[in-house]
């Protein structure tokens, strides 16, 4: 017995019908997403408790898997996150980008050497690189909700990835002024639910006068964090 071909079987659908099914179709890709965070957990005796011991090469994998997917995704736009730890960025990937059609790095992109390096492999390859940068409204509230993850790292590290992410995100607004920068802000609602606010701007010099407001070094942190704490 003669089997047709499901997609012989498609060409007798009407017209509407191809549509709707081509919708759902499009509508269930999902973002290819590449997490350091996520790479962690593949890692042979890794725990929670030990994050940092395993961060480096997790972050070594994570660029390797990042520049592979560049040369074999066909998605055109690649979102760069960026954000100290415990911003809520990941949060944010989860109910607001997942179901985009890119690909997705989700990191702190805390030094502009690292991001020179990504955003110019994505220029490469003829792709589109949008940076969203995740910024809690309450430094102190942040520094609790890292402490209390299951992934533990030294404070030096919140520090360290709030300061540098911010200067990072000035220098890209500076050195690479066509790219689409979008600002979110993190905060909770009383009932500790997490939820986020993109911040508007009228230009990119009002954009650059706002980043250059908020930059703050790891000293300057550490003293608001502190002061927070103790009050």
């Amino acid at each position: 017995m003669l089997r047709r071909h499901p997609e012989a079987k498609l060409r007798h659908l009407p017209l509407f019908v191809l549509l709707i099914i081509s919708l759902y179709v499009y509508n269930q890709v999902m973002a290819v997403i590449i997490s350091a965070d996520e790479i962690k957990k593949s890692l042979p005796n890794y725990s929670p408790e030990k994050a940092e011991e395993f961060h480096s090469v997790s972050a070594k994998q994570a660029d390797k898997e990042f520049e592979s997917v560049l040369k074999t995704s066909q998605f055109e736009k690649v979102i760069l996150l960026n954000g100290g730890s415990a911003s809520g960025k990941t949060e944010f990937l989860m109910t607001q980008l997942e179901k985009r059609h890119c690909v997705i790095f989700d990191g702190t992109l805390q030094t502009p050497e690292g991001a020179r390096v990504k955003l110019e492999r994505i220029v490469k390859v003829n792709k589109k690189p949008i940076i969203f940068s995740v910024i809690p409204d309450d430094l102190g509230r942040a520094f609790i909700a890292f402490l209390h993850r299951d992934r533990r790292f030294s404070s030096s590290h919140f520090y360290k990835t709030h300061s540098g992410s911010r200067k990072t995100l000035l220098w890209i607004t500076e050195h690479f002024p066509t790219i689409e920068i979008n600002l979110i802000e993190s905060s909770y609602t009383r009932g500790q639910k997490m939820v986020f606010k993109e911040l508007v701007f009228n230009d990119r010099q009002e954009l650059l006068h706002y980043l250059k407001k908020i930059q703050k070094d790891e000293a300057d942190i550490m003293k608001i964090v502190n002061d927070q704490l103790v009050g």
